[in-house]
């Protein structure tokens, strides 16, 4: 049975309204971190923090919880301690907390923030040191925390904007591939760069969600580049 007749170009909307909801969240939540990396906290720890947590979005009048996992691996009791530093329009503010650990206990230790944190207009920076406890090396790790002026908290409007930019992307993709529009060679010559696109961004927007920001600023540089070639192909080569 023949597929449906369909226009091409509500779903082609949804594709790229989508894509750029996702290109934005990674953005932001890419610009938080980076700012972060060069806020001037100083820099002592030897190895990074691999579960560090901050909020990636918070409205200017909300607070938000940064997290740290401490655990325990030696075969002894540990009193590892963490040193936490937060921006803020005048000097850093600091706080220092110490937790017990028996051998393979894990504890979460945690920190608020605020307005009080906020600099540079629309970002919070956030530092965490846990200081050396042998076995443990000391270690160390900074995230930001992109600030927007909504009246809705930051958590909704991130999840929002992360589940209706995937929806768009997949959803839109899924309905050009079932739409003929155009000629089925050419419109699947279309549809191979776009999933592609989808791949990219789904990527960038993964690893700027985890805080891997370095990588994330590559995976955007690549998707800038695959914009740029589809732009060229769909519009230049096949005259869409």
């Amino acid at each position: 049975m023949d597929k449906p007749k369909s226009s091409s170009t509500p779903f082609f909307v949804a594709f790229v309204l989508g894509a750029l909801l996702c290109i934005t969240v990674a953005m932001l939540a890419t610009w938080a971190d980076l700012e972060s990396a060069f806020y001037g906290f100083d820099r002592r720890g030897s190895t990074p923090i691999r579960n560090l947590h901050c909020p990636i979005l918070l409205n200017r009048h909300e607070t938000g919880v940064v997290s740290v996992k401490l655990s325990n691996t030696a075969d002894h009791k540990l009193s590892p301690a963490a040193r936490a530093e937060f921006s803020s329009p005048l000097t850093s503010i600091s706080t220092l907390e110490s937790v017990e650990l028996a051998p393979g206990e894990s504890k979460t230790v945690t920190w608020t923030i605020g307005p009080e944190n906020i600099d540079l207009e629309r970002f919070i920076f956030s530092n965490i040191y846990i200081y050396a406890f042998y076995p443990l090396p000391d270690q160390e790790s900074s995230c930001g925390t992109f600030v927007v002026d909504l009246p809705i908290p930051g958590s909704v409007l991130l999840w929002t904007m992360v589940l209706l930019g995937l929806a768009g992307m997949i959803g839109g993709l899924f309905k050009l591939n079932r739409s003929e529009p155009l000629s089925t060679s050419r419109l699947a010559r279309a549809l191979r760069p776009l999933g592609f696109l989808t791949i990219v961004v789904t990527l960038a927007l993964a690893v700027a969600l985890a805080g891997w920001w370095v990588q994330a600023v590559l995976l955007l540089a690549v998707t800038l580049m695959v914009v740029v070639v589809i732009v060229n192909y769909v519009y230049v080569r096949l005259g869409l």
